[in-house]
């Protein structure tokens, strides 16, 4: 099959190599240069965690996830899988809380997660302020992924085994015509199947989808730290910090020279063009937070800091099915904050619809007749 993807984010990357590995002429599309400077994907770090998902697919999509990152981690020419562990500061340990969640679920296994005494933690984790409110809880199976570092590498992967890239191409119509899949961009180019993966552009290939979907600009701050050691992720883990109207999570000391803090509260909306440089009252709250949390960051210098979008549905599930009325034209995005570390398996549940028509791996709740 002639089969082209749109967008060269993490989601259409992944979908691209497995795709070709089942022997099929795949072209990629993409609008800028790879790594697209403004996609989400092109962030330095992703959470990859098990945690935080009520629903046991979920929890089963990420572990089969891991297994691909880790031969991805291997094969690559630098790592881009970090196994740190994560420190959970909780608030809320109610009934369907999230925290009680996690525990439920994951506090009998043997590599369960573990809750943690005051005392316990401020041991084995000095870096933190905390105090007698926090719930504690540690996960030793979740790390991040060096998500920028990942894509690049993986389109070098992908050009090696064939599959071909049109970068600075921006496609601006997509048509099904008979049998065939006709995209415009510098010229008509035309496909057997063709998979959306625009990121927050799709609400402009494919409009109808717009009022489903509210795309958010979530930022961060880089901090430098005087002393790297102690951020080192053999002692500093991923963490977040969660209570009412606080949502901030972060990485250890990385590899471009900073220790990354985010927030997650999803409550900037933004167009796809949205300007992708920190607001000085973000940057000037994140300062607060590190002098109230992580006192041990508070002498850092704050060196800069980045926006992300996030594509969301109402539920903050994806979106992975055929495009309204159609057969040939396959959706895959709305990653809403967390879809990176599931692109493995979006890439096989992408190739199993596009080739087959159907997958075998859970995605009903997917869809979009949810809606």
């Amino acid at each position: 099959m002639r089969i082209t993807v749109i967008g060269a984010g993490i989601f259409g990357m992944a979908a691209a190599l497995e795709l070709r590995r089942r022997g099929h002429d795949v072209t990629v599309f993409e609008q800028e240069r790879i790594p697209c400077p403004r996609a989400s994907s092109t962030d330095v770090s992703k959470v990859i965690r098990r945690t935080g998902y009520p629903e046991q697919t979920y929890r089963e999509l990420v572990e089969r996830s891991q297994h691909q990152w880790l031969i991805w981690h291997e094969q690559l020419s630098r790592a881009i899988y970090y196994q740190t562990g994560m420190l959970m500061v909780e608030r809320d340990f109610s009934p369907g809380s999230r925290a009680q969640n996690n525990w439920e679920t994951f506090g009998d296994r043997k590599d369960g997660i573990r809750k943690l005494s005051l005392e316990e933690a401020r041991k084995r984790f000095p870096q933190f302020g905390l105090d007698q409110e926090d719930i504690l809880f540690h996960d030793p199976w979740t790390g991040y992924l060096r998500s920028g570092q990942a894509l690049t590498d993986l389109a070098t992967l992908a050009r090696s085994e064939g599959v071909q890239f049109r970068e600075e191409t921006a496609v601006t119509e997509i048509e099904e015509i008979g049998d065939e899949v006709r995209l415009r961009s510098d010229n008509l180019n035309a496909y057997d199947r063709a998979v959306v993966a625009a990121g927050a552009w799709v609400v402009r290939l494919l409009p109808e989808l717009g009022r489903h979907l509210r795309i958010t600009r979530n930022q961060m701050a880089f901090f430098q730290p005087k002393q790297p050691e102690a951020f080192d992720g053999s002692q500093f883990p991923v963490w977040s910090v969660t209570s009412q109207g606080e949502a901030w999570y972060g990485f250890p000391y990385l590899r471009e020279g900073y220790v990354k803090i985010a927030d997650d509260l999803k409550l900037e909306e933004a167009a796809p063009d949205a300007d992708r440089e920190p607001t000085e009252e973000f940057l000037e709250r994140a300062r607060q937070f590190v002098a109230a949390r992580i006192p041990a960051l508070a002498e850092a210098e704050l060196i800069g800091g980045r926006s992300c979008l996030y594509t969301n549905t109402p539920d903050d599930h994806f979106i992975i099915d055929w495009a309204p009325s159609s057969q040939r034209v396959l959706i895959a995005g709305c990653g809403s904050g967390h879809g990176f570390k599931f692109s493995p398996v979006i890439g096989e549940i992408l190739a199993d619809l596009a080739t087959a028509g159907q997958t075998n791996l859970p995605i009903n709740f997917l869809r979009l007749d949810r809606f």
